[in-house]
């Protein structure tokens, strides 16, 4: 299996590796406060209980290098010239039936702006073309538009919902969760 590459570059963005040093927990703890109530309706991650301090950016980010170290997961910040803007990570990557997902968010002055659209299709070309994965697929809760609406614009096809699979801390109800997917036959065929 090739090796995950610290930089992917997109037309206006640059992914770089999310490695685990105090700087990048900063400015990842950073740009989670001021988007803190943009992103809570969708991560649960985002409260102050489970995000309240660097050391908790930290954490993350060496716990993303451990699956980083397996081949199981790697997480790129999004960058905006030098300025992060987000992040967008493949993950339960499985060599065996050649499948991933993606995850994302972004800071909410970047949304709509379509650089998560530029992001995922950056990605999901470096691991359908390098990596060989044959499906990638997209969750989200079906009532994030923003977040299915990259789904849609990457060429995502919707498979189906799971009926009331998580709960919502922010909406404090039960959520259905969307699930996208594209196979590598449907990403060839773009070009």
């Amino acid at each position: 299996m090739p090796k995950f590459k610290d930089k992917l570059i997109g037309e206006r963005i640059i992914l770089k590796r999310l490695k685990p040093d105090s700087l990048t927990a900063k400015t990842i703890f950073k740009t989670v406060v001021a988007s803190r109530q943009h992103l809570l309706p969708w991560f649960d991650w985002a409260r102050k209980s489970k995000n309240n301090k660097v050391k908790d950016s930290l954490n993350y980010l060496l716990e993303v290098d451990k699956e980083f170290k397996a081949g199981k997961k790697i997480d790129y910040g999004i960058y905006l010239k030098d300025e992060y803007i987000g992040n967008v990570g493949i993950f339960n990557i499985d060599k065996k039936s050649k499948s991933a997902e993606i995850g994302y968010w972004l800071a909410k002055e970047f949304t709509r702006k379509g650089y998560m659209t530029e992001a995922v299709k950056v990605l999901e070309k470096e691991f359908f073309i390098n990596f060989k994965l044959n499906r990638i697929q997209i969750k989200c809760d079906e009532r994030n538009v923003a977040s299915r609406g990259v789904a849609e614009k990457t060429g995502h096809i919707l498979e189906g919902k799971f009926r009331e699979d998580a709960y919502s801390y922010y909406f404090k109800d039960l959520r259905n969760t969307l699930i996208f997917s594209k196979l590598k036959s449907e990403f060839k065929k773009e070009k």
